[in-house]
């Protein structure tokens, strides 16, 4: 028997998945397809004009569908928000760690943040934008809490100082971030390499403007 007829009867003879397991699967895709369409719809129309009602069209749902995923308009940009924070700290957290600075481990993740956004600019463009003027992404950015931890290893391991303020510390990092990212939506075509200004702004902020004695 060939590989995929193997596969074939081992699928046909397997128990069937339990029907809460489908019903989860098929919540999950559902809701994905709702996002999928109103990303596609701030991109194309704005996020200021696209509604509920349009989203729900675009992915063929109802609109108490696209509520029962997405309570409010703003929850479709922390969802972007959030995939493109688990994206890249994916890609930090496939390399071997174990002997990496925070000095590394920063650099990593702003490389690979640049390339999200520079391989799907006008998305960024559309959905930071929203971002900035329609949540409080620079209140208190889950970012900064995301990279507290990295800054509290590099205290233990003697990397930085003892007594710097983990949390303060990665809200600087997160604000520059954005600031940096805001910066380069904000004119067209983009006026810098992302990842040129932001590997840049990491020097600034992990050697300190200010020579001490």
């Amino acid at each position: 028997m060939d590989t995929s007829a193997s596969l074939r009867s081992a699928a046909h003879d397997a128990p069937e998945a339990p029907a809460t397991d489908r019903r989860t699967r098929h919540r999950e895709r559902r809701r994905q397809e709702v996002y999928a369409a109103a990303v596609e719809l701030f991109v194309e129309q704005g996020f200021e004009n696209t509604t509920m009602e349009q989203i729900a069209q675009r992915a063929d749902v109802a609109r108490a569908t696209v509520f029962n995923h997405f309570e409010r308009k703003t929850a479709f940009l922390d969802e972007w928000m959030s995939q493109r924070r688990k994206r890249a700290f994916a890609a930090v957290l496939k390399e071997n760690l174990t002997d990496w600075s925070l000095d590394r481990i920063l650099r990593r993740y702003m490389i690979e943040s640049a390339r999200m956004s520079e391989e799907t600019r006008a998305e960024t463009v559309a959905l930071m934008t929203a971002a900035v003027h329609s949540t409080d992404l620079l209140a208190h950015p889950v970012l900064a809490d995301e990279f507290e931890p990295y800054i509290v290893e590099a205290q233990k391991s003697g990397e930085a100082p003892a007594q710097m303020k983990a949390g303060q510390a990665g809200l600087v990092v997160a604000t520059s971030y954005f600031a940096v990212l805001s910066q380069w939506i904000a004119a067209d075509p983009a006026p810098f390499d992302l990842t040129t200004e932001l590997l840049a702004m990491l020097d600034i902020l992990l050697s300190g403007m200010l020579k001490r004695p």
